[in-house]
């Protein structure tokens, strides 16, 4: 089975399974944010959040080559005035599952609408 240059759209835990081992050279997700969108993705709370990513964390480095890269686009949750933990905790379990953690990137968006916050 050959799967260079190819998109596969799914539920990754399903797709991956077709998958060989050591197989995948880059990996690049955006899984929805704790609590957001729940009409288009149905929502995870931030407290099951770690929980509900695991799985499929653990088939990305199933098939991830040893010279692959993974990136997960992911920010926390702030409610009340504070942060919540799930993207710190879940970044400590990957640790633990095998991954290594790198690098944290920002990602300045100029054209996001305006808020609380300035640009």
């Amino acid at each position: 089975m050959s799967f260079v240059n190819k998109i596969h759209q799914g539920d990754c835990e399903e797709v991956l399974k077709d998958f060989p081992d050591n197989s995948v050279d880059l990996i690049f997700t955006s899984p929805p944010y704790a609590d957001q969108r729940k009409r288009t993705y149905g929502g995870v709370a931030p407290d099951e959040y770690v929980d509900w990513f695991l799985p499929k964390a653990a088939q990305f480095l199933r098939v991830l080559k040893s010279t692959g890269t993974f990136i997960l686009n992911i920010k926390e949750r702030a409610a009340n005035g504070e942060r919540h933990t799930y993207v710190i905790e879940l970044i400590l379990r990957m640790r633990k599952q095998g991954w290594l953690w790198t690098e944290e990137f920002i990602w300045h968006k100029k054209n996001s609408y305006p808020g609380k916050w300035p640009n």
